[in-house]
C-alpha cells in the first residue's frame, strides 16, 4: 500500500474528492448555516472558516518531490476526516 503513497493519481482523486465534499458542506450551510467546531487538523481554527482553496493551492503534486508528495498525500487524507 505504501507504494501508492503520494503517486499523482491517488493525489488528484483525493483533491476531486475534496472539492466535492466540500460543494456537499456548503450545500448543507445555505441551509443551516454553518458549523462551528474547531478544525481536527488546524484546531486553533473553525472547520467551517478552512479556506479550501488555499489549503488545496499549497498541498498539490510536484513532479520530483517524492518526500512531498508523500506529505501532501497525507495532509489530504487528514482533511479528508477534517471535512
Amino acid at each position: 500500500m505504501s507504494e501508492l503513497l503520494g503517486r499523482r493519481d491517488c493525489i488528484e482523486s483525493l483533491r476531486k474528492d475534496l472539492v466535492d465534499l466540500q460543494g456537499a458542506i456548503l450545500d448543507v450551510f445555505s441551509r443551516t448555516g454553518p458549523v462551528r467546531f474547531p478544525s481536527w487538523k488546524f484546531p486553533d481554527k473553525l472547520s467551517c472558516n478552512l479556506d479550501m482553496v488555499v489549503l488545496l493551492g499549497q498541498y498539490d503534486f510536484m513532479e520530483g518531490e517524492d518526500s512531498f508528495n508523500q506529505h501532501s498525500h497525507i495532509v489530504l487524507l487528514e482533511l479528508m476526516i477534517d471535512r
